[in-house]
């Protein structure tokens, strides 16, 4: 026999020769190992749960109707009697007539007040009480103008209708030493849209100040107003004094 036959038949017992000859049977044997110790785990299991459960102190009792329920305890003390008031004593009893009818004669006549007649005033003096018509006067409502820094909303501004520089009448002194300036003033626009008054704010020469204030009250503007009313307000021009 041959040397390199005799190590191949030693060698088929050993390594990955015998698995592969054996391997059906060792997975067989393993499986059935794992189901065997899977089986004994879900036994142990059961009768666990079932001693566990098996509670034999404890009395089982079977109803068969509600009748056979006792009826509950009362939650009211049995001790504690009900306390019944006693009653009223020295009750008066109304004392109520018969009403008796009146005649027309006997009762009082009643005379409903005219509500177009001012309403009489008691007027007390030193002798006995009289009763004198009142004097109903209402003062009228002055309107008051509005302050020269105070805030006005409007919708229209007020605009002059004429240039102002066309109303100014130049100082004769002043054209004759060929001064120019301005005049800055304000003026209070009336609802009508005239000039109600106006004060000068700044001058650059006195001799023009007559002049300015006489052209701004010559001056005519649309009124201001708010919603379709006319309002007073404050507005403020500067008036140029050029020479030509």
């Amino acid at each position: 026999m041959a040397l390199s036959n005799l190590v191949t038949e030693r060698l088929e017992h050993y390594g990955g020769i015998d698995l592969k000859k054996n391997q059906n049977r060792y997975f067989s044997n393993a499986l059935g190992i794992s189901i065997g110790v899977h089986l004994l785990l879900i036994l142990f299991y059961i009768g666990w749960s079932w001693f566990s459960n098996d509670d034999s102190s404890v009395p089982h009792i079977r109803i068969h109707s509600i009748a056979e329920l006792a009826p509950p305890p009362s939650t009211e003390n049995q001790d504690v009697q009900p306390v019944t008031p006693p009653p009223p004593s020295n009750v008066v009893k109304p004392n109520l007539g018969v009403p008796v009818p009146v005649p027309d004669a006997i009762a009082p006549q009643l005379t409903l007040p005219d509500m177009n007649q001012p309403t009489p005033q008691a007027v007390v003096s030193n002798g006995p009480v009289t009763n004198a018509p009142v004097d109903l006067h209402i003062e009228p409502v002055t309107e008051t103008d509005p302050d020269t820094d105070a805030f006005i909303d409007v919708s229209d501004e007020p605009h002059e209708i004429q240039p102002l520089e066309k109303l100014i009448n130049y100082p004769e002194v002043a054209r004759r030493s060929g001064l120019e300036g301005k005049v800055v003033v304000s003026a209070l626009i009336g609802k009508d849209g005239g000039v109600e008054k106006v004060v000068v704010e700044k001058s650059d020469y006195d001799l023009f100040k007559d002049a300015a204030v006489d052209a701004m009250k010559r001056a005519k503007f649309t009124p201001a107003r708010q919603n379709g009313t006319a309002l007073k307000v404050w507005i403020t021009r500067t008036i140029n004094f050029k020479l030509h």
